[in-house]
């Protein structure tokens, strides 16, 4: 690890605090099958650990940002898709008694990081996105492709290595209980 990125880690590690992330679970039905987007994380420089990983899409939630917001740029900046639906759907209004925008939801799964790398903790939803073919943002990913769930599901069975950890629960959940 770099000396600037062991700095930045040190320094998150004597908040008392986890970041919020949000992941996509994105679907799509060809010829009768659902197939799942993937991706390979690719951030050498900023995440050399977990670089070369497969993932779905995800990343932080920013200073008050709705989570299904963070959810929506999070797939358009990585992969250029518009997501246009979410399953489930189920949030409150967003209510302001106190001028303090609040609102409940309810995600597909939740996730968290217990040790090493980052603390993050996480909401995963199940996504559709637009018909359109994906394109990998540079500096952030890389071989974006859709694969079948049994395909996953091999690669979640066989070589879980190949997964990025916080995402290897996340995927087991989604191929047992979808």
């Amino acid at each position: 690890m770099n000396d600037k990125l062991t700095d930045l880690k040190n320094s998150y590690t004597n908040l008392d605090i986890n970041f919020a992330v949000v992941s996509a679970i994105i679907e799509r039905n060809r010829n009768g099958i659902t197939e799942v987007l993937i991706q390979t994380r690719w951030k050498p420089d900023r995440d050399p650990c977990y670089s070369g990983l497969i993932e779905i899409p995800a990343g932080s939630v920013k200073h008050y940002e709705n989570v299904y917001h963070a959810v929506t740029r999070e797939v358009w900046e990585e992969t250029g898709l518009k997501v246009i639906r979410f399953i489930p759907d189920i949030r409150t209004p967003v209510f302001s008694n106190q001028e303090d925008d609040c609102f409940a939801f309810v995600p597909f799964c939740c996730q968290q990081q217990l040790k090493g790398g980052w603390p993050r903790v996480g909401f995963v939803f199940r996504c559709e996105v637009e018909d359109q073919e994906p394109v990998a943002a540079p500096g952030e990913v890389k071989d974006i492709r859709w694969i079948s769930r049994s395909d996953l599901k091999k690669i979640i069975t066989n070589t879980p290595q190949q997964v990025f950890t916080i995402q290897l629960g996340v995927l087991k959940y989604y191929l047992d209980h979808r």
